[in-house]
C-alpha cells in the first residue's frame, strides 16, 4: 500500500502537534498576573546536600484555606531554605502576599508540611508548620500560627505543646476519640543509621526524632500518648504520606501511613476506646516499597474509602532501565521470610476498599501504577462528570537511584575520598540525572480504569512539584490546584471548565471546638447513583486542601436525596437538593444516632470460607527454587505457580475424590500423570483427545 507524500505530511503535522494552553481543562497562571511569586528555592552545600540529607529534594507543601473568612480562599507555603509565604486571595485569581505583617515567616532553618487547622476552636483557622531539626545543624521548630482574627498570627506552639523538635514530614488534626475536639498525629521520618535497619520488630522501640506521634487534645495541650494508643515510633519509620478516613465505617477515624524504603506502610485500625490496632498484613496483600503521599476516597462509588500511595516506577524505558527500582529476588524473600516485613513493589499502588474486610489492588489494571518519582496525589471530580479524578505532581531534581552514581560512590577509593574534598561532592552530585518530569492528571472512567490526560488537562511541561492542594479559589464551582515547585514559581492551576456540568459545595458549620467538622460524612443519590465524601483536609504530600465537601453531578439538575453524618455520629436526611450553589450544613437539634450496618450495607458473598474439613490436613510446602537463576529473561516465576489440584469423582461412588500435588513438580507434569494413570483405568472412560492434549504441553 502506498501513500502519498501530502498524506504523510499530514500525519506527521497531526501526531506532532500539541493542545494550545488555551485549550486546556486546566491554565496555568502567571505569576506576574497572579502575584503569587513564591519559589521554593534550594541551593546545595558542601554541609548539606542529597548526599548528607536523603530527603534534601523533598521540597515544600502548600495549605489552601479562608484564614479571615470572607469567602476566598488563600494559599500558604512552607520553603525548605527560603521563608515561607501566605497570600490573601483578593478575587478573581489575584493575590497579595501578606507574609510580613501576618507574622508566618517562621524561623526554622527547613520547613516541610503545612496544615490549616482551627487549633483553639474560635471559628479561624490557624497554621501548624513542621519543621525538620537536628540534622546536620538545621535549628528550629515545629510552629504553631494561632489566628487572631484580624490577619495576623501569634506563634503558640510551646503553649499548646506542639513546638517538636523532630523530623517532621507533615501533620493531620482530627477528633480520634470523638471527645469533640481536635487531637493530632505528627508524621516524622527516619535517616539512614546503623538502627534503622534490622528486623520489623525495630518499629515497636520507640525514638524521639523520627518516631511518629498522636496527640490528644486535653483542654487545648495537646498530650503525647503515642505509646499507650499503640502507635508504632521506630527508627524505621519513613514517613512520607497521612491519611485520615473512617476506612471501616465504625464512627471512628482510623490511619494509613506511607513509609518510605523497607519499613512497612501502616494500618491503623481505631478501636474507639483511645487505641489502634495495626492490620497491613491482614488487609493489603502488597504496598509500595518507596511509599510516599498518599490520598484516601471512594473511587468506586460503594460507600468505603479506598487509598492509593504513589511510587517512583516510570514510563520511560531509559528511566526504568538505568534505575535501581525493586529488590533482587534474594532481598525480597529475606525481608519477609526472616525480617517480617511485607511484600512490597517499588510501583503506585491503588488499594480498593472491599467492605472494610480487605483491599484490592488494582493499580496496573487501572493504569495509574507509573508515574515516575511521585509525591503528592490528589482525588478529585475535576470534571463534574460524578467521578473521581487523579492528579499527581512529580519531579526531582537529581535521581540517587541511577546506576551510574550508585557505582560511582560505592567504589572503595570514592569512599575514602568521599569527605576530604568538595570537588569529589559536586562530582557525585553531576553523577545523578535530573528528574524532571510532567505532572500526571487522570480521568477518571467506569470500572476503576483511568485515562491519562496529562498534556490535554495540564500542560506535559517537565517540571519540579513537590507539595500540592486543591480548592475553588475562584468560587466558580470547579476546583483548581496549586502546586509548591523546587527553583521555580508556584505553579496555579484555574479550572477552565466549560459547559453544564454540576457541582454541589458544602461548607460544614458545627459545633465548636470542631467548628469546620472535620470528619463530617455526607453521602448523596441521583438517578440510582451514590457518592460519598469525609471531611478530612490533610492529603497528599505535606499539604492541606480547602476544608469543603465536594461532589460532581454531570448534567443533572437536583441531587435526589442527602444523608450528613456528623463528627459526634448523629445522622440527618435532606431531600431534593439543587445543584450548583455552596450549601452551608449546620447540625440540626432533631438528629438521631447512626446505625452505620444500615447505611454502609456489605455486598452478601457468594462463598464462605470453611476453616476445617476433616481428613483434609494438606499443607504445601514450597522449595527455594529461584527460577531467575536459570532464565534471566523469565518475566515471573513459575515455579510458585502450584500446588496443583483436581476434584473428580475417581472411584464413581457419587462422592468428589480430591487430589493434591505432592511434589515440587510443574503443574503440567502433574496433569500428564493424573491424565495417563485415568487412561490406564479401564472403568474410567475419558476422551482420549484430552490426553493428548495434555501431552503436548
Amino acid at each position: 500500500m502506498k501513500i502519498s507524500f501530502v498524506a504523510l505530511l499530514f500525519f506527521i503535522l497531526v501526531g506532532c502537534s500539541e493542545v494550545k494552553e488555551e485549550n486546556y481543562l486546566f491554565r496555568s497562571i502567571d505569576p506576574t498576573v497572579s502575584n503569587l511569586d513564591f519559589t521554593n528555592e534550594l541551593k546545595e552545600t558542601n554541609n548539606l546536600s542529597i548526599l548528607y540529607y536523603l530527603y534534601f529534594y523533598n521540597g515544600g507543601g502548600v495549605a489552601i484555606g479562608d484564614i479571615n473568612n470572607d469567602g476566598l480562599q488563600d494559599i500558604f507555603f512552607t520553603g525548605n531554605q527560603v521563608p515561607n509565604k501566605l497570600f490573601l486571595n483578593k478575587g478573581n485569581m489575584e493575590f497579595e502576599d501578606i507574609t510580613e505583617n501576618a507574622g508566618v515567616a517562621g524561623s526554622s532553618d527547613w520547613n516541610t508540611g503545612v496544615t490549616l487547622a482551627d487549633v483553639n476552636g474560635d471559628g479561624n483557622l490557624d497554621i501548624y508548620v513542621c519543621a525538620v531539626v537536628g540534622i546536620h545543624g538545621l535549628k528550629g521548630k515545629n510552629e504553631l500560627f494561632i489566628n487572631n482574627g484580624d490577619l495576623t498570627f501569634s506563634e503558640e506552639g510551646e503553649k499548646y505543646g506542639l513546638d517538636f523538635k523532630n523530623y517532621a514530614t507533615t501533620a493531620s488534626f482530627f477528633d480520634y476519640d470523638n471527645d469533640g475536639d481536635l487531637d493530632m498525629y505528627l508524621l516524622n521520618h527516619s535517616v539512614h543509621t546503623d538502627n534503622s535497619y534490622g528486623p520489623a520488630a525495630i518499629r515497636h522501640k520507640r525514638t524521639e526524632l523520627s518516631g511518629d506521634k498522636l496527640l490528644r487534645n486535653e483542654g487545648g495541650k495537646f498530650i503525647d500518648v503515642s505509646e499507650e494508643a499503640g502507635i508504632f515510633g521506630g527508627a524505621n519509620g519513613y514517613g512520607l504520606g497521612l491519611a485520615t478516613a473512617d476506612f471501616n465505617n465504625d464512627g471512628f477515624t482510623d490511619l494509613y501511613i506511607s513509609n518510605d524504603f523497607h519499613e512497612d506502610d501502616y494500618y491503623y485500625i481505631n478501636n474507639g476506646d483511645g487505641t489502634f490496632t495495626e492490620q497491613l498484613k491482614d488487609k493489603f496483600s502488597q504496598v509500595s516499597r518507596f511509599s510516599m503521599g498518599n490520598d484516601a476516597v471512594d473511587i468506586n462509588q460503594d460507600g468505603f474509602v479506598d487509598i492509593i500511595t504513589l511510587d517512583m516506577l516510570s514510563e520511560d524505558e531509559k528511566v526504568l532501565k538505568s534505575s535501581m527500582s525493586d529488590d533482587p529476588i534474594y532481598t525480597h524473600d529475606l525481608k519477609i521470610e526472616r525480617l517480617n516485613y511485607h511484600p512490597q513493589y517499588a510501583r503506585n499502588m491503588l488499594q480498593i476498599n472491599r467492605g472494610g474486610e480487605y483491599f484490592q489492588e488494582v493499580a496496573l489494571y487501572s493504569g495509574v501504577s507509573a508515574t515516575d518519582w511521585s509525591w503528592s496525589p490528589l482525588f478529585a471530580d475535576f470534571d463534574l462528570d460524578g467521578k473521581q479524578d487523579l492528579f499527581i505532581s512529580t519531579g526531582i531534581s537529581r535521581r540517587p537511584n541511577d546506576h551510574d552514581y550508585i557505582n560511582y560512590i560505592s567504589s572503595e577509593e570514592v569512599e575514602r575520598q568521599f569527605n576530604a574534598s568538595n570537588r569529589l561532592d559536586q562530582e557525585a552530585l553531576n553523577k545523578m540525572p535530573s528528574g524532571k518530569v510532567k505532572n500526571y492528571i487522570f480521568k477518571g472512567e467506569e470500572n476503576l480504569q483511568f485515562s491519562d490526560q496529562s498534556g490535554n488537562w495540564i500542560s506535559d511541561y517537565p517540571n519540579l512539584s513537590t507539595g500540592a492542594a486543591w480548592a475553588d479559589l475562584d468560587n466558580d464551582g470547579d476546583l483548581d490546584l496549586v502546586t509548591n515547585n523546587l527553583n521555580e514559581p508556584a505553579t496555579l492551576y484555574q479550572n477552565n471548565l466549560a459547559g453544564n456540568s454540576a457541582y454541589l459545595k458544602i461548607k460544614v458549620d458545627f459545633i465548636a471546638p470542631n467548628t469546620f467538622g472535620i470528619g463530617t460524612k455526607v453521602i448523596t443519590w441521583h438517578q440510582g447513583k451514590m457518592q460519598m465524601k469525609q471531611l478530612f483536609t490533610s492529603r497528599g504530600f505535606q499539604s492541606s486542601s480547602e476544608p469543603l465537601i465536594h461532589f460532581g453531578f454531570g448534567n443533572i439538575q437536583q441531587v435526589d436525596s442527602m444523608l450528613v453524618i456528623w463528627p459526634d455520629n448523629t445522622i440527618e436526611k435532606k431531600h431534593n437538593i439543587t445543584v450548583n450553589q455552596t450549601l452551608e450544613l449546620n447540625p440540626s437539634e432533631n438528629r438521631q444516632k447512626v446505625d452505620y450496618q444500615q447505611v454502609f450495607s456489605k455486598a452478601e458473598t457468594w462463598f464462605q470460607k470453611v476453616e476445617a474439613l476433616s481428613g483434609l490436613d494438606y499443607k504445601h510446602q514450597e522449595n527455594r527454587f529461584i527460577d531467575f537463576n536459570h532464565q534471566r529473561l523469565i518475566p515471573y516465576k513459575v515455579s510458585d505457580r502450584g500446588p496443583a489440584v483436581v476434584v473428580k469423582d475417581l472411584d464413581g461412588n457419587g462422592s468428589d475424590d480430591i487430589f493434591l500435588e505432592e511434589q515440587n513438580c510443574s503443574l503440567q507434569r502433574f496433569f500428564f500423570k493424573l491424565a495417563m494413570d485415568l487412561w490406564r483405568n479401564k472403568s474410567m472412560q475419558l476422551p482420549k483427545i484430552l490426553f493428548v492434549k495434555m501431552c503436548r504441553q
